[in-house]
């Protein structure tokens, strides 16, 4: 049965499922702040007509250059792309042909792009999915192999923060063996940024970070994400002219200076994230340990999550299934942080499911 590759298409999710969309979904595949875009934005917005004739500035200013000093780097170390889609398609040019290795479970486009381009993909999966650790010596010996390590921070789809001092760890290794790491930080700015490895960029020339500003800010429908690396300039070639519309630039200046917009989002997170996690613990539940704005969890043995995928479904819920997530196989789900009423009804329907399917064949039990 066919599975759309990502979240936040509710509707190709059930065309392709073959499920009568109800009226009504609460989407908790997609992963944008529920607060929606900034103030500052709507005030704005009538304005941004007067950027519709005119190009944009090839390198994104002056976007690019706030961004720099938001993250007190030099502005040749940013390069700025058309949401981290494409920073990912930029990328897998540059690795075009060679090795490249994936920490796993991870964001799908890492193997998609990559495949795209003629890589190698080599899969290293993590010892614990709710916590993701790892054995650093299993992967430093993979990187004798590889031309790069691609890393997600937070992990998608677990939300778990691998600590700075590891990655620091497999930068100097690179160093030695010659091995790029690729640090994916596109739900970073939801955590207290202490784990960034950014700082680290000047000082290690190996390093690539990611950056996105469609998941704080809510601007997935504007696309706007970046590089930050001493190899930025190396990728500038692999980018189209004017890939960043002039509004996208507009929008991101704006959101760079939203510091309490970003301050309540990360707390209102962190509260509804540990409640429910409280909840679906309490279910018998297995959870990540997230710090990011959604959680991965894995149902009790007893129940079918196929089975529960599309009960749920039914009713107008819809889940990030993992079908297409090496290492998790559609056994887990990962749910975003929503609103406090839509989760409430998730939290609904899922104790009515457990009340009413209680003897439903296991997936362990199933024949195929």
């Amino acid at each position: 049965m066919p599975y759309p590759a990502h979240g936040a298409n509710a509707g190709e999710l059930y065309r392709l499922l073959g499920v009568k969309m109800p009226k009504n979904i609460i989407d908790l595949s997609e992963n944008v702040n529920p607060a929606g875009v900034p103030e500052s934005i709507q005030r704005a917005w009538p304005k941004l007509i007067d950027a519709v004739s005119h190009y944009p500035d090839e390198q994104a200013e002056p976007f690019r250059t706030d961004a720099a000093k938001f993250h007190k780097v030099p502005q040749e170390q940013i390069i700025v792309g058309n949401g981290a889609a494409e920073c990912l398609m930029v990328l897998a040019k540059y690795f075009s042909g060679k090795t490249v290795g994936l920490l796993e479970p991870a964001f799908s486009e890492y193997r998609r792009t990559l495949l795209q381009e003629k890589v190698q993909v080599v899969s290293i999966l993590v010892d614990n999915i709710c916590t993701y650790q790892f054995s650093l010596e299993t992967v430093k010996k993979h990187m004798y192999s590889l031309d790069a390590l691609y890393l997600c921070n937070p992990n998608n789809p677990t939300g778990v923060l691998t600590p700075k001092k590891q990655i620091e760890e497999l930068l100097q290794h690179g160093q030695m063996t010659n091995c790029a790491i690729v640090v994916d930080e596109a739900f970073m700015d939801w955590t207290d940024e202490k784990e960034s490895v950014i700082s680290l960029v000047s000082q290690y020339d190996n390093l690539i970070v990611l950056r996105s500003m469609t998941k704080m800010y809510a601007l997935a429908g504007i696309r706007l994400g970046y590089i930050i690396s001493g190899r930025a300039q190396q990728f500038s070639g692999f980018f189209p002219h004017w890939n960043v519309s002039g509004i996208a630039i507009q929008l991101g200046c704006l959101c760079l200076k939203e510091e309490q917009y970003v301050k309540e989002a990360r707390q209102y997170s962190d509260q509804a994230r540990r409640k429910l996690t409280d909840f679906l613990v309490d279910h018998g539940c297995d959870v990540s340990k997230s710090a990011a704005n959604f959680i991965l969890f894995r149902l009790p043995e007893n129940y079918n999550p196929d089975h529960f995928f599309m009960s749920l479904l039914i009713k107008g819920v819809v889940l990030r299934h993992t079908k297409n997530y090496t290492g998790l196989n559609g056994q887990w789900f990962r749910v975003a942080v929503k609103q406090a009423e839509q989760i409430a009804i998730f939290k609904r329907e899922f104790t009515e499911y457990e009340q009413n399917n209680s003897n439903v064949p296991a997936w362990r039990d199933r024949v195929e």
